[in-house]
């Protein structure tokens, strides 16, 4: 209930302001021309003039509290203004991490071969994105499935490998942080238990990614 009343919040202000202002229009227009007494017409004046006032504070906070600075996730180009975050689907939400990715490394290899992970300057404020590139990295894995992008986990460094899992800590992972590890120390000669386990978790890491943007989110102006 708190979050419909806060999304509509701005319309019903907005709504709010319209109504006040066509009312003083009204009492200016009628009930104080026709006012029998100047008492009364000093009355309506006043009520009118407060409409008004209120109307014009309404319209200044609506102009105020305008969401124009662009967040990482949310901007929409078009609108030029960004969206409510409950519009925020899981394919903006790629694509935007796509391009995150391109600012990092110039490549996949590099992605994967260069400690990008541990590199301060390019994970945002508080290593922010960080937990992101991990997900991401991943979840492009089983989302391409090519045998040149398995290639990477599979010789992935073991400095490598911690990174990534360091990553995941930071959003709070355990349990996975665990399998992963094991995992890549256990089986690299056995590629296929190493992409089963990534194939196996896609659907996980996609929801991880939406809950750790949605959680964050004010982080990412």
């Amino acid at each position: 209930m708190s979050s419909v009343l806060k999304k509509n919040l701005p319309l019903i202000m907005a709504v709010a302001a319209v109504v006040s202002l066509v009312g003083a229009i009204l009492i200016l227009a009628i009930p104080v021309p026709r006012a029998d007494t100047a008492y009364k017409q000093v009355m309506g004046v006043i009520i009118a003039v407060c409409m008004i006032l209120l109307s014009l504070l309404i319209a200044v906070y609506l102009w105020l509290s305008r969401d124009t600075e662009p967040n990482f996730f949310l901007f929409d180009r078009q609108r030029k203004r960004n969206i409510p975050v409950e519009e925020l689907s899981f394919k903006l939400a790629n694509e935007r991490l796509s391009f995150l990715l391109t600012t990092v490394s110039q490549s996949a290899e590099e992605l994967w071969s260069e400690e990008v992970l541990e590199n301060e300057l390019k994970l945002g404020y508080r290593k922010i994105y960080r937990p992101l590139i991990a997900y991401k990295m991943l979840y492009d894995l089983a989302d391409k499935n090519v045998d040149s992008y398995w290639e990477y986990l599979q010789t992935a460094t073991p400095e490598t490998v911690l990174s990534i899992a360091r990553a995941l800590e930071q959003a709070g992972e355990t349990e996975m942080v665990k399998a992963f590890v094991f995992i890549m120390e256990n089986y690299r000669g056995e590629p296929s238990k190493i992409r089963n386990f990534v194939l196996g978790n896609q659907k996980y890491i996609r929801g991880r990614i939406m809950a750790y943007i949605k959680r964050n989110i004010e982080m990412f102006y």
